[in-house]
């Protein structure tokens, strides 16, 4: 699937990924690419950080490993390691303007649809939809998990309204349950602005999450010696929340970063749903929202 300027390439059989996403005026793919055997097709209830590593999947119910929390005739379920999603088939159907990719719950009741179309040469909007088809309500947490291609060079940039960060994994240089300061240097603990990321020889990561509320759904990444750049951008309505999670080298020896908005707080339902802090469905109803995703050059970012 592609524009003039941006061109991507979905599996709907390895658990609907995105495998490629590229801005094709100077040929930088932003997703980090599979390595050793290449793309697997995951197994139900595998782990994530040993299957994948590489591209885009969608996270949900849960992002964490955990139990179904709603009382009723599910809870207590085992809800595997980044959600059911990414390890199962999708199915899919082509328009002549946006692929609509689809696939259902394993052990919740419930269908999951995402339709990818460009609203611009430049931009694409991923719509979700999830039905939930259970005489129950139903409750998740759904967030991207877009394993952008970084480097030494890449600027993160958050809603701008947020001017500090709460870390929920320190990794070596940060503090698990700290809140540290967006637009100041942490040199106490990384040597560098936290905005920024190390050589991947460190072998270290670590994941933020947005403390307060914001006004502004945007976020993304900026290459400051090339220009290149790839911007989020949503409703904080439909998406109140922002996770972001970085590695160097951790996990593998890329740089990446996933810039996550999502519509739970965080990562393990049964801790959501304690906060009171989950999307929630009404029996035999949906709930929907988007994300647009824009690929460019700084130079010609406001024209």
């Amino acid at each position: 699937m592609e524009s003039a300027a941006v061109k991507l390439i979905v599996l709907p059989q390895a658990g609907g990924s995105i495998v490629s996403l590229q801005f094709k005026e100077t040929r930088k793919e932003w997703l980090v690419e599979a390595i050793g055997d290449g793309i697997r097709h995951a197994n139900y209830g595998d782990s994530y950080s040993e299957e994948m590593m590489h591209g885009w999947d969608e996270c949900f119910p849960t992002i964490d490993v955990c139990r179904y929390p709603l009382p009723g005739s599910h809870e207590h379920i085992h809800l595997p390691d980044h959600g059911e999603l990414w390890s199962v088939p999708w199915t899919y159907s082509m328009t002549d303007h946006s692929l609509v990719t689809k696939t259902r719950g394993e052990v919740l009741p419930y269908s999951f649809t995402r339709t990818i179309s460009f609203i611009d040469d430049q931009t694409l909007r991923l719509s979700y939809s999830v039905m939930n088809l259970m005489e129950a309500p139903l409750i998740a947490i759904w967030c991207p998990h877009p394993l952008f291609a970084a480097t030494v060079h890449t600027q993160i940039r958050i809603p701008p309204e947020l001017d500090e960060v709460f870390c929920v994994v320190g990794g070596k240089r940060y503090e698990e349950g700290l809140l540290y300061k967006w637009t100041q240097s942490e040199k106490e603990y990384s040597r560098m602005n936290i905005d920024r990321l190390s050589p991947s020889e460190v072998q270290d990561s670590r994941k933020f999450y947005a403390n307060t509320p914001f006004a502004t759904g945007q976020a993304g990444l900026y290459e400051l010696n090339t220009g290149e750049f790839v911007q989020l951008s949503w409703s904080v309505k439909e998406l109140p929340y922002f996770g972001l999670w970085i590695n160097e080298g951790h996990y593998n020896e890329k740089l990446m970063v996933a810039l996550e908005p999502c519509n739970g707080y965080y990562d393990n339902l049964d801790s959501a749903y304690k906060r009171g802090k989950t999307l929630l469905v009404e029996p035999k109803a949906s709930s929907n929202w988007s994300l647009d995703v824009k690929l460019g050059l700084l130079s010609r970012l406001n024209q």
